[in-house]
């Protein structure tokens, strides 16, 4: 049976006649046969093929013919499986091409550059996409949040236009209040300029009080970095009208309910941002508004704003602030009470002064104001502050005078005396920039009861109540007013030569005349201010010789006493020498000695410039009294050594050589000192 079926199988197979290369068929079919029925395995699965029938099923009666090969010349195809075990180790397919390509580009001149490009061929373009100009993450992030702050500004925009309920737009100022207290979103809507834009839907808030409050929180809010607001003129403007609401007594509340529910997100918004002057107790539109305009920082600001401000009635207001905070000084007897009339003018004084800052407009509106309520006001609330600060002086030690009677000194809360020293400095601000080359300024100041006497004492007396570093602003700034005071008007050249007073707090003897030190003594102004120059003036000369010798005696380079040089073995090496026990703490002794030495030296130099400008202002104010008054120079000379004025001119031109230094050529302090030196130099 498997012999006929062999046999079958073989003689229906077909061959091509171009494979036959025997002449004897039967010989050949004879050896095929039996290298086939041997070698089973090793044959060609295309000329004979052996099917395997079960024994259950029912044999064929005949098996299919295999199909003809159409053309022979085409090898048949194996399996994948029996195509890897036969080739596997002999025939490797080949790689796929690659899809992306890269291709490099060589300069052919020096000035370019190799250029890298990647090319996809068109077969593989379906799985290969090239992506050109893709984002940075730091890109696609900043591009959200701009979105973001888009849609949100949009959205609270929609809520704010008249055209919406009055609940609505109050809601949408809260809202956007709330945002801008993050000062990420604060910038944002500085950098796409959208204050401007919010301030002009929000021009009509003044007619309805809640809208108003809501829009007064707003302002604040913003107020609260320390950049500028990018306020224009509208938006100033209805700052103003806001400030004014409060003044409307015939105002009544609509609805009250309402009004609290708002207060109260208000104060609660607020505390979230920086608020040291602001009285949450008292959130009120007008109230809001005002510290608003006192936050801003208006030296910065252009000159419109200065401007703006006058013309739209802003400093009528800040000047109003003030004299209510002056009154409040004389009544107040509670501490807390009276450090927040203290804060609240320093701070409406230091926006004035800012303001007034080489702004001729500005100063003539505020010294003509309400006949002159503001330098009013300012006379009153120095001499406050000069009962104050001896009540609460934050001097660090008593001070022991001859008579062996030390300064009272009161232990009391040190914010108090912080507060009188800051308002004193305003104050003396502002009136130096009222009186600064104008005589109807210095007039107007000069006519103040006591004013004179009290700046003499800012210069003699006051500074022994204060700490060891504030003193020299104070009679600096002293100085200052008295010398704007006396240069143009003749009147407070007179009343302050005729003006009796006390020596210095800290003068030294000098001679015979002054052996019995007493403050309470009291002397001619004239005398007093001489001898608090001739005093200044020896003590920078001997800071000054104290500084060179201590520059002189530098410690000189010393030779390396760490080891030495020595020959072995042919060479020379450095061999360091053992160090005694206590020679690291001899170094460092020597190390801590230099540094206060050179600790020392800066010292003596400061105290040397502190003395030589308290000496020229000295000698300024002698130099302007003396001008146009024979009768002055007498006096002055009288007190002189020598009765020589080349001590004050010598001060004189050293002080003005320092200001030509540091100052612009031409200026107006430099045009008086050169001035007064030329009148000294001929007298």
């Amino acid at each position: 049976m498997l012999q006929e079926l062999l046999e079958f199988t073989e003689e229906s197979s077909t061959v091509p006649d171009s494979n036959k290369k025997s002449t004897n068929p039967q010989g050949d079919k004879s050896k095929e046969n039996t290298r086939k029925i041997f070698s089973g395995p090793k044959r060609s699965p295309t000329k004979a093929v052996y099917n395997a029938r079960h024994w259950n099923q029912p044999e064929s009666e005949a098996l299919p013919a295999p199909q003809a090969v159409k053309n022979p010349s085409v090898p048949v195809r194996l399996s994948s499986k029996e195509a890897i075990h036969k080739d596997d180790g002999v025939f490797k397919a080949p790689a796929p091409p690659p899809k992306v390509i890269k291709t490099v580009t060589l300069p052919t001149q020096p000035y370019q550059e190799i250029v890298t490009a990647l090319k996809c061929r068109k077969e593989d373009k379906e799985l290969y996409t090239v992506v050109q100009h893709v984002k940075h993450f730091n890109d696609v992030v900043e591009f959200g949040e701009n979105q973001e702050f888009t849609d949100d500004i949009e959205y609270l925009l929609s809520g704010l236009k008249s055209s919406q309920p009055l609940n609505t737009r109050c809601l949408s100022v809260i809202s956007l209040a709330t945002k801008c207290a993050m000062p990420s979103f604060r910038m944002h809507l500085r950098a796409h300029g959208m204050v401007a834009m919010v301030f002009k839907t929000l021009d009509d808030s003044q007619h309805h009080q809640n809208l108003s409050l809501c829009t007064a929180a707003l302002m604040y809010i913003l107020s609260r970095d320390r950049l500028n607001m990018d306020l224009d003129r509208a938006s100033l403007d209805l700052m103003i009208r806001l400030l004014e609401l409060d003044q409307d007594s015939t105002s009544k509340l609509f609805n009250e309910k309402d009004m609290n529910k708002i207060k109260e997100k208000i104060r609660r918004l607020c505390e979230t941002v920086h608020n040291k002057h602001l009285d949450l107790e008292n959130i009120t539109t007008g109230h809001l508004a005002m510290e608003t305009l006192l936050s801003l920082t208006s030296k910065r600001a252009g000159d419109w704003f200065k401007e703006e401000l006058r013309l739209l009635g802003g400093l009528d207001h800040i000047v109003d602030k003030v004299k209510e905070c002056v009154d409040h000084l004389s009544s107040d007897e509670n501490e807390e009470k009276l450090v927040a009339s203290l804060w609240g003018a320093e701070r409406c004084l230091r926006v004035l002064e800012s303001v007034t800052v080489n702004n001729p407009e500005n100063q003539s509106y505020l010294i003509a104001y309400k006949d002159s309520q503001l330098i009013v006001s300012s006379a009153k609330a120095l001499q406050h502050c000069e009962e104050l600060i001896q009540r609460y002086n934050r001097a660090e030690d008593s001070i022991c005078l001859p008579d062996s009677k030390p300064l009272p000194h009161q232990n009391v809360t040190n914010h108090v005396g912080k507060a009188v020293e800051d308002c004193m400095r305003a104050i003396i601000g502002v009136l130096l920039n009222l009186t600064n080359d104008n005589e109807w300024g210095s007039t107007k100041t000069g006519e103040q009861d006591g004013l004179i006497s009290t700046a003499l004492n800012c210069v003699l007396q006051v500074p022994k109540f204060l700490p060891q570093e504030q003193r020299f602003d104070i009679r600096v700034l002293g100085l200052g007013l008295l010398i704007n005071l006396v240069e143009y008007s003749a009147r407070n050249r007179h009343y302050l030569v005729n003006m009796d007073t006390s020596c210095s707090f800290d003068s030294f003897s000098l001679g015979e005349d002054y052996d019995s030190l007493n403050t309470s003594r009291q002397m001619a102004a004239v005398q007093a201010l001489v001898q608090l120059f001739l005093e200044r003036e020896r003590a920078a000369q001997l800071a000054e010789s104290k500084t060179d010798e201590l520059i002189k005696e530098a410690p000189t380079a010393q030779h390396d006493k760490s080891g030495e040089w020595q020959e072995t073995s042919g060479e020379i090496q450095w061999v360091s020498t053992e160090k005694p026990e206590n020679a690291e703490e001899k170094d460092k002794k020597e190390e801590d000695e230099e540094e206060l030495d050179l600790n020392k030296a800066l010292q003596h130099a400061g105290k040397h410039m502190e003395d030589c400008i308290v000496a020229s202002y000295t000698a300024l104010l002698l130099g302007c009294l003396c001008q146009e008054s024979p009768i002055n120079v007498t006096t002055v000379r009288t007190y002189l050594p020598e009765g020589d004025f080349s001590i004050m001119t010598e001060m004189l031109k050293k002080f003005l050589s320092f200001m030509n230094l540091i100052c612009a050529v031409g200026t107006t302090g430099q045009k008086c000192i050169s001035r007064v030196i030329e009148y000294l130099e001929h007298c």
